[in-house]
């Protein structure tokens, strides 16, 4: 009787032995399912609660305020806005994070003071209200919009010499005339005039400059274009679309304004530069400085 008793007492002592070190097992293994799961997104928000957007712009993560991104962030790999095509109606983006490479978005800037559009915001009612006020007037309008581009294959140029040489090439071609270098730098840019600032079908001055925009551009050290920008010169209202490499990020940016803010093309670039570094973020989405458009 007393041996049934010891065998029973020990079988009972396995049992629990085995079942506590199941227990262990299944908390080791929720300990790593826990461990190999992703740390949740974090998404920061402004003070009405709208969120910012996130993703990888020029290698480095970014936290964009929700209220200043103009339409919406486009990611690469995303359709076109209007691709009806059945592969873009399946199409499903991958998780938004800090790592998913950005394609393009937009913002307004200020080009007097550098100040960003925010909606809802101070910036928001002055836009519109120089809209309203200055646009039907023929005054100039200080706002620009802004499209920044990621650049994210090895082979994708960082420089305009190309850019240029085509747009020379094409012009000789298609229109018949040359541009030609001017001895004179504007607010420190190279000019280039489209035949001189002559009209070759009726040999007077230019009246309609659609086939040749005034060009500008500057170059590093090393000889690449880093800013291409070319402006309207006829017409009331006269325009430039300036375009430039911003190497820290690398980004291309692309802003339209009134051709009277021409002579603040450099610190236009400065102030976009340091627009957009204000909202690099660290890896897992911390803030690292105070970002521009967010009150």
């Amino acid at each position: 009787m007393k041996s049934k008793f010891k065998l029973y007492f020990k079988l009972s002592c396995l049992s629990c032995l085995l079942l506590l070190a199941g227990c262990d097992d299944d908390k080791q293994t929720g300990a790593k399912e826990a461990q190999q799961q992703p740390a949740p997104i974090v998404r920061h928000q402004d003070r009405f609660g709208r969120y910012d957007s996130i993703g990888n712009l020029g290698g480095k993560p970014v936290s964009i305020p929700g209220g200043v991104v103009f339409t919406w962030v486009r990611y690469i790999g995303d359709p076109g806005d209007f691709d009806t095509s059945k592969q873009a109606q399946k199409y499903q983006r991958p998780p938004i994070t800090y790592q998913l490479p950005i394609d393009s978005f937009g913002f307004q800037y200020r080009l007097t003071d550098g100040a960003v559009k925010t909606r809802r915001e101070q910036t928001d009612e002055d836009y519109l209200r120089d809209n309203r006020t200055l646009i039907p007037q023929g005054k100039p309008f200080p706002w620009g919009h802004i499209i920044v581009y990621n650049i994210v294959k090895p082979t994708q140029p960082v420089n305009f010499n190309k850019a240029l040489a085509d747009e020379l090439q094409a012009t000789k071609k298609v229109w018949h005339f040359d541009y030609f270098e001017q001895p004179q730098k504007v607010y420190g840019l190279t000019y280039f005039k489209a035949n001189n600032g002559i009209d070759p079908r009726t040999n007077q001055p230019w009246q309609d400059n659609i086939a040749g925009p005034d060009i500008f551009i500057s170059k590093n050290p090393q000889g690449e274009i880093k800013t291409y920008i070319q402006c309207d010169f006829t017409g009331e209202i006269q325009s430039c679309t300036h375009e430039f490499y911003i190497d820290s990020m690398p980004v291309v940016v692309d802003i339209s304004y009134n051709r009277i803010y021409l002579e603040k093309w450099r610190q236009t670039e400065k102030n976009i530069a340091g627009i957009l570094d204000s909202w690099v973020v660290t890896d897992k989405g911390a803030l690292i400085k105070k970002q521009a458009g967010k009150m």
